[in-house]
């Protein structure tokens, strides 16, 4: 007899195996959940085919061993185990099995000798049919850890009780728990995501559009953003709960926690002409500086707060002569292009000084514990590498020395996380210490977006290709897919 024509025999007769290995139809249960042994049915000869045998996988990172049995080539798994392990709960009766996931999400109801099953539902059709053999009911595994919610993954053997959510990610930050806060950008309407660590474990964040990114207070327990008026509010990064913050209006760039957390600095104005601070506690504005130099960005304040760093676009300088004839009128572009000032607060009349006059683009400012200071150089006209610069007290400048391009970098601790390409292609990502002490975190031969740091420093949370994977001691874990 062939194999399928063996499966439909024995599907027809329910696969029943002998009395006395105690087995009996799933139809035969009470509605209690209890299996009956009225009506038992002689079983097949060709029950003795079946090979039973075990498989060994991991579940939410927990070694289980599964009973399986191997009918005519198809492997089916038990389905008490496998729910068991999911977390997901069951109940047998006449009408056959029902399961929920433990998200109380899904639901699928299956009978034993019956290829179709309903999810949530809606019909869906099973490989194989699920059988019942020495008094318990197999499934095709597959189906039923998809049908539950969950995730399989071969070579390891692996099941996430919760499958990791698909998509393209962005807009990275760790909070105080140990959570990463990330936004799904390729969703149709808002959703900020909040993940757990172990892969599999995520729940919805908030929805609210204005929160899409936030600037992270240095205990990473509260954000802070604007709405599109203006308005800034609060954001409490273990609830979600969101609330207002002061009044005021202005357009605000540039966000800055104080370190104790009861002041955010910010870039103020149309034109990004002030610096101003507002209170936490009050909602009032201060201003710090309103010196009318225009396109300020990049804002940086001492841990101290004693001084502030940021970053001038200097644009062109028009010239004309007496007559302002449209024809004697020039742009002198010899001193435009992106310089470093440093502004010291809380001194009366104080005024920003300039750090660098050279023509190269400058991002990722930061004031060191020693006072000195570090950016990214990046050559406009791309000629030359992407090199870390380093301003010290005195205003001498020069480069710290590394083996990669580097793209990006943030002041973590007492030193600095960097990232940058090497010259094989591949993504490095060091963490540097005050006295210039480099450690590799990760390196991989793609692409990293985004790098977000734990309050810590032991853990990196990065985006490569869209993805979210969490590094800690060297090793990646993705939590998307």
């Amino acid at each position: 007899m062939t194999n399928s024509k063996w499966l439909s025999s024995a599907l027809a007769s329910a696969l029943l195996v002998t009395a006395a290995s105690g087995s009996v139809s799933a139809a035969s249960a009470s509605n209690s959940g209890k299996i009956s042994a009225n009506n038992v049915k002689p079983a097949v000869s060709a029950v003795s085919k079946v090979k039973e045998g075990t498989t060994a996988w991991t579940v939410n990172g927990t070694p289980v061993i599964f009973n399986t049995i191997d009918s005519s080539g198809y492997k089916l798994y038990s389905l008490s185990q496998v729910a068991g392990a999911l977390g997901a709960t069951f109940v047998q009766g006449a009408g056959g099995i029902a399961l929920n996931d433990s998200r109380g999400l899904h639901t699928i109801q299956l009978k034993t000798g019956s290829k179709s099953y309903q999810l949530d539902g809606a019909p869906f059709t099973f490989t194989v049919a699920p059988i019942v053999y020495k008094g318990k009911t197999y499934v095709e595994l597959t189906k039923l850890v998809n049908g539950l919610g969950g995730e399989l993954q071969v070579s390891p053997n692996s099941i996430l009780s919760s499958a990791r959510p698909s998509g393209e990610f962005d807009s990275l930050h760790w909070n105080s728990d140990g959570s990463i806060i990330a936004n799904k950008s390729d969703a149709e309407s808002t959703q900020i995501l909040k993940f757990n660590t172990n892969p599999g474990k995520y729940d919805l964040f908030t929805s609210n559009a204005g929160a899409t990114d936030f600037s992270v207070s240095a205990d990473q327990r509260w954000g802070a953003f604007n709405d599109e008026t203006g308005q800034l509010n609060l954001i409490d990064l273990t609830s979600g709960l969101i609330k207002k913050l002061g009044t005021d209006t202005t357009v605000k760039t540039d966000l800055i926690w104080s370190l104790d957390g009861k002041k955010i600095y910010f870039i103020q104005g149309d034109k990004q002409e002030k610096i101003s601070q507002i209170s936490v506690e009050t909602g009032v504005v201060t201003e710090v500086l309103a010196d009318k130099v225009e396109n300020k960005s990049e804002l940086r304040i001492s841990a101290d707060e004693k001084r502030a760093i940021y970053i001038v676009n200097v644009t062109g300088v028009a010239k004309n002569d007496a007559d302002s004839t449209e024809d004697s009128l020039t742009v002198d572009y010899s001193k435009a292009g992106e310089q470093l000032f440093k502004l010291e607060i809380g001194i009366k009349d104080a005024k920003p000084v300039a750090l660098t006059t050279t023509p190269d683009n400058k991002l990722y400012p930061e004031i060191l514990a020693d006072g000195s200071i570090v950016f990214l150089s990046a050559d406009p006209d791309g000629t030359e590498l992407n090199k870390l610069k380093l301003v010290k007290a005195d205003a001498t400048l020069s480069d710290i020395a590394l083996d990669i391009e580097v793209y990006w970098s943030a002041k973590v601790g007492n030193g600095l996380v960097v990232a940058g390409v090497a010259v094989d292609g591949s993504t490095h990502i060091y963490s540097i210490t005050a006295a210039g002490a480099k450690t590799e975190l990760y390196s991989t031969t793609k692409d990293v977006t985004e790098i977000a740091v734990s309050v810590d420093g032991s853990k990196l949370a990065i985006i490569v290709e869209g993805k979210i994977l969490v590094i800690q001691n060297a090793k990646a874990s993705q939590l998307t897919r």
